[in-house]
Order: structure tokens, then sequence, then C-alpha cells
């Protein structure tokens, strides 16, 4: 088993090696209005983080965030295959219209008018579903926002703080990781486990140093 000081922390390699600072800069055009030709020049500013890829590799756990995708994902995709389910029968039926224009006149007796036949009536149907499927669609959204989006927020809720108790075990697993240098490796100095330097292998160790935590207070 290492030497607990052995190494350096993997918090203090992210912060040595991470900068932060500001950035300016100027710019300018020409424009050309009724009062006639200006010259504007104006300033630019912003942040800049900049890391080493190692700083990078043994940055800290994110912290969970509250997703919008997570609540209004599903509904947001089902509005999307309304539009395009709309959108796509209007383009059958004008498709199917144009056809028909530039068709030659045939009675149903033969093969190609029977073809033309059904195909006239595959495209009445297509037009009915193009405009009631959407509509359809459109009810069960407002129904589903009315009644249902407020369980999906506090499932979100819920999600959001049982992940963010088990971010903070995280990040405290995350302090007490050392990476020496010579063997490549980040290794625990409470456990002995180590792994491989890669971003990878650290977030593994640090989800089973966690659950191993879990495990041992549930036991407790």
């Amino acid at each position: 088993m290492r030497n607990e000081n052995e190494g350096i922390s993997l918090a203090a390699i992210v912060a040595k090696e991470t900068t932060t600072g500001k950035w300016n800069g100027t710019g300018g055009g020409i424009g050309l209005g009724t009062g006639g030709i200006g010259l504007f020049i104006g300033g630019v500013s912003g942040s800049k983080q900049e890391q080493t890829q190692r700083a990078k590799n043994f940055e800290s756990p994110k912290e969970e965030e509250y997703s919008l995708l997570n609540v209004y994902g599903s509904i947001i995709k089902f509005l999307v295959f309304g539009g395009l389910f709309g959108l796509s029968a209007r383009l059958f039926t004008f498709l199917s219209d144009t056809g028909s224009d530039f068709a030659e006149p045939v009675t149903t007796t033969t093969a190609t008018g029977k073809i033309q036949s059904i195909m006239g009536g595959m495209a009445e149907m297509v037009s009915i579903l193009g405009t009631v499927v959407p509509f359809l669609v459109i009810i069960t959204a407002m129904i589903w926002f009315l009644f249902f989006s407020s369980k999906r927020e506090k499932e979100e809720l819920t999600r959001v703080e049982r992940e963010a108790a088990k971010t903070k075990l995280r990040i405290d697993v995350y302090h007490r990781l050392r990476y020496v240098e010579s063997d490549h490796v980040v290794f625990d100095p409470i456990t002995g486990r180590e792994v491989p330097a890669e971003r990878t292998c650290i977030n593994k160790l640090i989800e089973a140093l966690v659950d191993e935590s879990n495990d041992i207070s549930k036991r407790n």
C-alpha cells in the first residue's frame, strides 16, 4: 500500500494548471445609411479559462443540474412527430395532386386506372390524417401540460436532490485522491485502491468508493 502522502492531490493539480483571465479587443466597420457612409469602432471583452489536458482529466465531479429536457423532452418529441407527420402528409397530397394533373385520362377498368384510383384514395386518407393527427397531438400536449407536467417537475427535482447528495460524496472522495506521476496512477490513500490516471478510470474509482461508502453506512 502506498504512503498516504505520496503524489499530489488531484484538486491541487487542477488549481495549479488552470488559469482564468479576461480578454478584450476592438472591432470596426463601415455602414451605409441615409446620412451617407459612416465608420464605427467598438470594443469587445470577455473572460477566458485555459487548462492543460491533465487538468481537464483531473477535474472534480460536476454538480447535477435541473434539466428542462428531462421534464419536457418526451412531449417535445411528440409535438415534433405531429408537426413532421402533418408536413409529410401535405407533401404527399401535393405530389399526388400534381401527378394526377399531368396524368393522361384512364378508365378504372385498366390496371393503370386501378392504381391511380387506389393512390387517389390513399392521398385523400393521408390528407385527412395530416389534419387530424397534428390536432390530436396538440390536444394531447395541452392535456399533458395541464395535468401531468407538475408530476414530471417533481420527479426531476427529486432526482436532482438525490444526485446532489451523491455528488457531495463524490466530491469528498475526489478531494482525497492523489496522483503519482512516476507510475501515472491515481490512488485513494484510505482504501489503497488505484487506477490508471485516465478520466474514465478515475470516474469509475470514485463511483466504486461512493457505493462502498453507502453500503457501509447502510450496514451501520
